[in-house]
């Protein structure tokens, strides 16, 4: 066995039930001398080193149990005190104490107090091991409690805390870092009770300090509370949906600790708790920790995963290394701004139209806030398309459109990127999402991100606090999130309309452009060439010198690329939209030729084309009918559908919907009222031929002979009908004249 000072020696498990094994630490070895220095490690009750002769049976008591254990069975190991669990969280403290910014923090006055009690012990060993033939006579046994007394007495310390030190000091490793308390594993060696029998047979007065007051409901926790808390984190956890704590405790109690009383006769069921199986709110807290295995996990279960990951993940590589230079990444995200705006249309009141969204499109490599949109609607694609149409194209008739004073270069961002941030929200449609990749605009690849996860685009979430504190809580009707609640409500002070927060937002997006200080966005060669850390310096430079002038298309071509399609079938009447049924005809002399073409060859009656179209207003759809800028093909609203006109398309939508139930239901009831009629004539025509059938017929096979003369009778009666028609008519009319000449009088 190679024995050496602060090596282990690691005895066998004394039987199935121990959990740990006795160790001891050599405290002093000289090779040639048949004897060494052992010092049992024993925090809970520190023992004393002693000289103990080597190959001889090794006497231990461990666990309550005293045995005698042969020497040859005894294990050496290395032990790496200064890595002890107790070491690495002092010093975890310690980073804390010196992160602190104020001398008050609870970390500094922690880590004082420990490191007070430290030195103190430390200076007492200082001073016990002053006189070498002390300390061997120490080992040896050869000095008395009173002179141990005497000693502690001296120094003013008390005899067990002399001892103590001594005894855990040579136990675990001779430094000072044997001295710092195991506070951190307070309570993480006591095992819990098999039941709530055994709970009460050994805590008769409870676990813990004492409480204020007589709580009924909590009583010392035991293994058959862990098991169920177990049980719930395996099986009923997974299911739970809103991972509150209190309200994971009330579905545990409410599973495991409640039973059913009494049912009436009503069938009502009454029930109650369990108190042999009630957890309070802390108990089962703790005992979920244990179940977790790590605090990761708990604090994942407590605020949820996504919580968790925006909080707690670790920084593993910044997002500059996926990028090559400006134009390369963008992230486009939406936010519900904190202000309440105005109609334009106020005129007898003031009319608010609530907080609008706000759509952003920012450039990952340098910050630049490439485009946005503004909307009074829910998130729908077309924002989305009309966000990226503004950061992909030149801003100079967009910032003129809204009032501002636009310069040439104050907003240089009409490039295509190469790659596009988006999350899983429902605006962004993937059928949309992939059309982009297919127009072959530029844009090669979209990464998808997770709903409500703004760590996974903090660019674009770090830009929306700031719009948030620098511009629209200064604005009139702002809602500031945590301030006191005022007398009215912040939408009866708006005063803004949605054109004003557009020049608004403008200035600000140009001012941040050009004046924000990116230091961390800096690389060496912009250093090199002396680039400012400016969001358009950074911009103008990199792309032309890293995306060598970046990829730009027109405004035509990147327009048809954003807007959704939908299948139109050609028909005589017009473009037939295939989902909405509405007809568009257009003035274009090539496409009414094709038209006429479709119509008169049969074979290709079916002829479809995808057309483009805005959400938003059903006036116009649009056709790119060749390949050039100049083949795209306006289609306005027919007249056989003007009672849509400038509609929203889902509005639209419901309209012809609503018709065509309404025929369906018609062709019901009129299919109900021909039988109906049907059935009145048939039985008028059975009666008659009943009626004739009893009187004789002319013979032969002819045409019926001597018409004129037999109807001679019938238009006598018609003549005497229309008479009384006459007659009827002119006497209520004179009636009326005599009654109006008495009125008169």
């Amino acid at each position: 066995m190679d024995l050496a000072m602060n090596k282990v020696l690691v005895l066998p498990l004394f039987s199935n039930d121990d959990k740990t094994a006795a160790r001891f630490t050599i405290v002093s070895y000289f090779p040639g001398i048949n004897e060494v220095v052992l010092c049992q490690q024993d925090r809970r009750c520190p023992k004393k080193a002693f000289v103990h002769i080597i190959g001889q049976p090794l006497k231990v008591r461990h666990c309550g149990v005293i045995q005698l254990i042969p020497w040859d069975v005894l294990s050496c190991e290395r032990q790496d005190f200064r890595n002890a669990d107790n070491v690495r969280a002092y010093e975890s403290l310690s980073l804390k104490k010196n992160q602190s910014y104020n001398s008050l923090q609870k970390a500094e006055k922690r880590w004082l107090k420990i490191d007070e009690k430290i030195n103190k012990r430390l200076d007492v060993v200082t001073k016990f091991e002053e006189c070498e033939q002390r300390k061997l006579d120490y080992f040896n046994g050869d000095i008395t409690t009173e002179d141990m007394r005497e000693l502690a007495r001296g120094w003013g310390v008390k005899l067990d805390f002399l001892c103590d030190t001594l005894s855990i000091y040579y136990a675990f490793g001779q430094c000072r870092e044997a001295l710092i308390p195991v506070y951190n594993n307070c309570g993480q060696g006591i095992t819990l009770p098999k039941d709530a029998e055994d709970a009460a047979n050994r805590f008769p007065h409870g676990r813990g300090r004492h409480r204020l007051y007589d709580n009924s409901l909590k009583r010392p926790s035991n293994q058959q509370d862990f098991d169920n808390v177990m049980s719930f984190f395996k099986n009923d956890l997974p299911q739970l949906k809103y991972f509150s704590l209190k309200n994971l405790s009330k579905e545990f109690n409410a599973q495991y600790a409640t039973e059913l009383v009494y049912e009436d006769k009503q069938s009502r069921c009454f029930y109650d708790f369990v108190p042999e199986r009630f957890l309070t709110l802390s108990q089962f807290k703790n005992l979920l920790k244990k179940v977790c295995g790590s605090k990761s996990k708990f604090e994942m279960i407590r605020l949820g995963s996504k919580e968790f990951r925006n909080k707690f993940k670790i920084h593993k590589s910044s997002v500059l290394k996926h990028v090559v230079g400006p134009g390369s990444m963008y992230e486009i995200d939406a936010t519900v701004l904190d202000v309440h705006l105005v109609s334009n249309y106020c005129v007898a009141e003031v009319l608010p139209t609530g907080r609008p969204i706000l759509y952003i499109v920012v450039d990952v490599s340098t910050t630049m806030i490439a485009g946005f949109h503004l909307s009074l609607e829910s998130p729908n694609a077309e924002s989305v398309t009309l966000a990226l149409y503004n950061a992909m194209s030149d801003k100079e008739s967009f910032c003129k459109q809204w009032g501002y004073d636009y310069q040439p270069g104050d907003w240089p961002c009409f490039h295509v990127c190469h790659s596009l941030v988006i999350d899983r929200g429902s605006e962004y449609l993937d059928a949309a999402m992939a059309r982009l990749i297919r127009a072959r605009i530029g844009l090669a690849s979209i990464q998808v991100t997770e709903a409500y996860l703004g760590r996974a685009k903090g660019t674009v979430e770090g830009l929306f606090s700031k719009l948030n504190k620098q511009s629209i809580h200064a604005l009139p009707g702002a809602l500031i999130k945590g301030k006191a609640k005022a007398l009215k409500d912040p939408s009866n002070h708006a005063s803004l309309t949605i054109s004003d927060l557009y020049y608004i937002l403008i200035e600000e997006i140009i001012a941040h452009n050009n004046t924000t200080v990116l230091e961390k966005k800096r690389t060496q060669e912009h250093l090199a060439h002396h680039i400012d850390p400016l969001p358009r310096d950074l911009w103008n430079w990199g792309m032309k010198e890293l995306m060598y002038g970046g990829n730009t298309v027109s405004p035509k071509v990147l327009m048809s690329a954003l807007l959704p399609q939908q299948t139109a079938r050609v028909t005589k009447q017009g473009v037939i939209l295939n989902k909405t049924k509405i007809t568009y005809q257009t003035k274009d002399a090539n496409f009414e030729d094709l038209r006429q073409e479709i119509v008169i060859d049969r074979s290709r009656s079916d002829y479809e084309i995808n057309v483009m179209y805005l959400p938003s207003c059903n006036q116009h759809v649009w056709y790119n009918m060749g390949s050039t800028d100049q083949s795209f093909i306006t289609f306005d609203l027919a007249d056989s559908n003007i009672n849509l006109k400038n509609l929203h398309m889902a509005e639209s939508h419901a309209i012809l919907e609503d018709v065509t139930v309404f025929k369906s239901k018609m062709r019901h009831v009129n299919a109900v009222e021909d039988a109906v009629r049907t059935k009145r004539v048939k039985v008028r025509i059975d009666l008659n031929k009943k009626l004739l059938s009893k009187l004789r017929r002319s013979e032969g096979k002819s045409a019926a002979k001597g018409t004129e003369a037999n109807k001679v009778p019938d238009l006598f009666a018609q003549a005497q009908n229309n008479a009384n028609t006459v007659f009827t008519a002119l006497e209520q009319q004179q009636h009326a004249c005599i009654k109006n000449v008495k009125l008169g009088a």
